[in-house]
């Protein structure tokens, strides 16, 4: 049999274990699950995910077997007030055919509401070479940190997201106040 037409559609996002408003989660939420519409895969998550403000996570599922959902776990509480953005840039493709999901984000609040600022823009090199001479994949990051007293650029910025081919990012889901925005390439 010919089993139909090849499979070019992007699994959808039909659920999660957090409610359609994303507000008011409780602090102590340990867990993301997200369901799917169909099987799928996460294809490079540890250099796509990006979880902003940062929160170490124990456990991913599903690594490399397929399953209609992720899960992603962690032991940390999290912080009053604050919305969390968890990024996969183009992780989760469907099992079969690896279709890419694109740019898929979800984003929750500890607070009343999901903060909605943002900011974009290029990063360019300020010796004005383009692309990398050998041809190399750019890690070009981009990340905010809140002006205090006392800042340490070692740590992880509160906010961060990677720059595609060309230069572009996105931050979003940002909580009012002032940062610095440094980019960089991350050779880690």
């Amino acid at each position: 049999p010919v089993g139909g037409d090849k499979d070019s559609i992007a699994p959808k996002m039909i659920g999660s274990n957090i409610d359609s408003s994303r507000v008011n989660v409780p602090r102590t939420t340990k867990e993301l699950r997200i369901d799917f519409d169909e099987y799928i895969q996460l294809k490079d998550i540890s250099k796509n995910l990006i979880i902003s403000p940062p929160i170490k996570y124990s456990k991913i599922i599903p690594s490399s077997t397929g399953n209609k959902y992720l899960e992603i776990q962690w032991k940390d509480t999290l912080q009053a007030s604050t919305t969390y953005n968890f990024n996969f840039g183009n992780s989760v493709v469907d099992l079969n055919e690896s279709n890419v999901l694109p740019y898929f984000n979800f984003a929750f609040s500890t607070g009343e509401k999901l903060d909605d600022l943002y900011i974009s823009g290029t990063i360019v090199d300020a010796l004005g070479s383009e692309k990398s001479a050998e041809g190399k994949e750019n890690n070009l990051v981009v990340g905010l940190y809140q002006v205090k007293d006392t800042m340490n650029y070692r740590q992880k910025p509160y906010y961060i997201s990677k720059a595609d081919i060309d230069g572009y990012f996105e931050l979003n889901y940002l909580t009012p106040g002032k940062y610095k925005i440094v980019g960089f390439n991350d050779e880690n």
